[in-house]
């Protein structure tokens, strides 16, 4: 059975709004109760006891909204890299997964890029871990204003990270690398006001589904679009790479 990373939170979420709609239906009959003379006294229940019931149900409430909005942050670092707050490699499996079978069914387009930071070891290791983190939260910055909202990108280990693009063709799936590549390389880091920037490039392979062809299942799209990775590193960095079976 596929596992469902979000499933724990989304079973405390729907358990949780089972109870506040519970409580505000009361909070509510208690209120319209209030406009029926005697209607307490009828049913045998003092005010002091009312009181009580009530208090209790808004305490309730409240600690029930608390715990949806906890549950919202459970949810986020379940799913979330801590660093650069992009999908964490699970996450974007479990995804890539969903997303190869609406292809399939559907039979729409499906497109998956593999990006690597050129020279990150070199920069590592020249100016600092610290400096490094911060150039991979930057990088993921970049990432996420550069991608559209459709897209879904995440760290998938390293300097090494996974897009992937619900809809999108092989042809756009270049355009959008592309765009990509160039973002960041006119976009340098500067680690601090007391050094120069740093000119940051990207190496980026890109596998398209494209049933029966090739593209089997979703790893074989990973494995694919990191066979064209290696490509562009190959042909110098600093460039986009498809892949093709030939």
């Amino acid at each position: 059975m596929k596992k469902r990373l979000p499933v724990v939170t989304k079973g405390l979420k729907n358990r949780l709004w089972v109870i506040i709609i519970i409580t505000v239906s009361y909070l509510v009959y208690s209120s319209l109760a209030d406009f029926i003379p005697r209607y307490w006294e009828q049913i045998g229940l003092p005010h002091l006891s009312r009181s009580i019931l009530t208090l209790g149900m808004v305490i309730i409430l409240l600690i029930c909204l608390s715990g949806l909005a906890l549950s919202d942050k459970m949810n986020s670092l379940i799913i979330r890299e801590g660093l650069t707050g992009l999908f964490n490699q699970n996450y974007v499996r479990q995804r890539l997964q969903e997303e190869y079978y609406r292809a399939k069914r559907y039979d729409h387009p499906l497109s998956l890029l593999m990006i690597d930071l050129d020279n990150f070891k070199s920069l590592n290791d020249r100016f600092g871990h610290a400096a490094g983190d911060h150039l991979l939260r930057y990088f993921g910055q970049l990432i996420r204003d550069t991608l559209r909202p459709s897209d879904i990108p995440a760290r998938y280990g390293g300097e090494e990270f996974l897009v992937i693009l619900p809809d999108t063709g092989r042809d756009e799936a270049r355009a959008v690398a592309e765009r990509l590549r160039q973002r960041i390389s006119e976009s340098p880091f500067r680690i601090d006001s007391n050094r120069e920037d740093i000119r940051l490039t990207v190496s980026i392979g890109a596998s398209a589904f494209a049933f029966p062809d090739y593209g089997q299942d979703a790893e074989e799209m990973i494995t694919m679009a990191d066979l064209a990775l290696y490509q562009a590193k190959k042909a110098g960095k600093n460039s986009v790479s498809v892949y093709s079976a030939n």
